[in-house]
């Protein structure tokens, strides 16, 4: 019966505060927190997800795609820079997406630049798949990263600023996770192309693929509302009320609106922000490293690690995408955890604990330097690996993003958000670049052993900066928005 009567409570304060009746002027945030998922706003969590589907499929796509490219371009196997770079093109792009689209973000409105991502996506994922030398396929893949980048700042603010307070911390978890079946869903492409078509021609029909599923999204995006929060910010109160009665069903009469928020973009970096900011970008950089490094080199490791009979390029290829698209399973698994676990743990400890896993995972892939048998070898090298993807996604890929989404206010929250990610995404180009290298000057084993240090140091950035946000009496209220309770920002 209690349980009936908070029902039935929560539902008549959200009737209230959104009755036109209501005397009392209220905020956008308050109309939001107040109110319930609606089909509509379930609807807008889908289409701003699908956008980090595609950063996922990106990620390991390229991945499965580079055994291709270094067969047909004689100069990528003879440079091991050059692979990196290759690799790292969308990511290097994907700095200047994040910062620059994470500012525009804030100064322009969220719908813009949802939109504009999908175009650079559709454009230049078709030239890519027809991309005449390995120079043209850098400069458009850099390009196609702009709008990759560009998905971190906006979808974090967008979502946290639709979804009601007592959801919202799953929902952006949630909204998170569909990197994770992007990402399976480009292994599996990967190697339902090859199955079919057992050509090294066939990277073009996979990077050109984006193109398809954007253009696609590209039509639902034109028709999402903007952030009500957003407009309220910027002083338009009529729009404001237009969008909640959109989402929510219900129209406010009654819409508290604010002066719009002069903003610089140094904001971030003042006293009362530089510690959340680093807090921000500082691990999730590391994180980047270990994950896209790893990530994207998954097959090339996978089928210079695994022991297999057969000495066909293309079968060789095959079996280390299927092992890619194994141990790539459980980062759904590990998303699946820190959805449930996020509100009841907490971002931090989280984010914490899984860097531990990640690193530990690196150091149990090195012992396959150690193993001579054939079934221990290869029993030991997927136990690592499935270690690694596990801890990343059930805690610091998720948590990392979700941090600068909740610790910024909403006039300069995707410029916050978007430094954290350009801040990561050269990180990524950094891990991208630099593994090709390492593994060429030290092998494998002492490459996973380097990223296995950087797993550690992420973890314990994390926790020197949570004590130093606690110790400061001036952030108390970041520290509970650390811990797990909500606010309305």
């Amino acid at each position: 019966m209690k349980d009936k009567f908070e029902t039935v409570k929560t539902a008549q304060h959200a009737a209230d505060i959104l009755s036109p009746h209501h005397k009392k002027y209220i905020t956008a945030s308050k109309a939001i927190n107040s109110s319930e998922l609606t089909p509509r706003i379930w609807g807008l969590w889908l289409i701003t997800g699908m956008g980090f589907a595609l950063d996922g499929f990106d990620l390991f796509i390229i991945g499965i795609a580079l055994p291709l490219l270094t067969r047909e371009y004689t100069v990528l196997a003879a440079d091991p820079f050059l692979v990196g770079l290759l690799a790292a093109a969308a990511p290097i792009g994907a700095i200047l997406g994040a910062s620059v689209f994470g500012r525009l973000t804030d100064t322009l409105g969220r719908k813009f630049i949802l939109v504009l991502n999908m175009i650079l996506f559709i454009v230049f994922s078709i030239l890519c798949a027809g991309a005449w030398s390995v120079w043209s396929l850098i400069v458009f893949r850099f390009i196609a990263g702009i709008g990759i980048g560009g998905e971190y700042p906006v979808n974090s603010a967008y979502i946290a600023e639709i979804i009601p307070k007592k959801h919202r911390k799953q929902m952006q978890v949630g909204n998170f996770s569909f990197q994770a079946v992007g990402a399976i869903t480009g292994a599996l492409t990967g190697v339902i192309i090859l199955e079919l078509l057992p050509h090294t021609w066939t990277w073009r029909l996979m990077l050109g693929l984006p193109a398809l599923f954007s253009f696609i999204l590209f039509f639902f995006r034109l028709k999402m509302p903007e952030s009500s929060k957003w407009l309220a910010s910027q002083g338009n109160r009529k729009e404001a009320v237009k969008t909640l009665t959109n989402i929510t069903g219900t129209t406010v009469k009654k819409l508290n609106v604010e002066h719009k928020h002069k903003t610089k973009f140094t904001d971030i970096f003042s006293q009362d922000y530089i510690k959340l900011t680093v807090l921000s970008s500082i691990p999730w950089f590391l994180m980047d490293i270990a994950f896209y490094g790893i990530g994207i080199f998954t097959p090339i490791i996978l089928n210079i690690l695994f022991k297999s009979d057969t000495s066909n390029f293309i079968e060789k290829d095959i079996e280390a995408i299927k092992g890619a698209l194994f141990v790539n399973s459980f980062l759904l698994v590990g998303i699946i955890i820190a959805i449930i676990l996020a509100k009841k743990i907490g971002m931090l400890k989280l984010q914490i604990r899984g860097f531990w896993g990640m690193g530990v995972g690196m150091l149990i892939l090195m012992l396959t330097e150690y193993i001579s048998n054939p079934t221990l070898y290869n029993m030991v090298m997927f136990s690592g690996f499935i270690l690694f993807y596990l801890s990343v996604n059930a805690g610091p890929n998720p948590m990392t993003f979700l941090i600068p989404a909740r610790v910024y206010p909403t006039h300069f929250r995707a410029t916050g958000h978007g430094f954290a990610a350009a801040f990561a995404k050269a990180g990524a180009a950094l891990g991208i670049v630099i593994l090709p290298w390492l593994q060429a000057k030290v092998g494998v084993a002492n490459t996973v052993m380097y990223m296995a240090i950087i797993c550690f140091l992420g973890a314990f950035i994390t926790q020197l900066f949570t004590h130093l946000i606690i110790m400061d009496k001036q952030l108390n209220k970041y520290r509970r928005i650390l811990e797990g309770v909500d606010t309305e920002n």
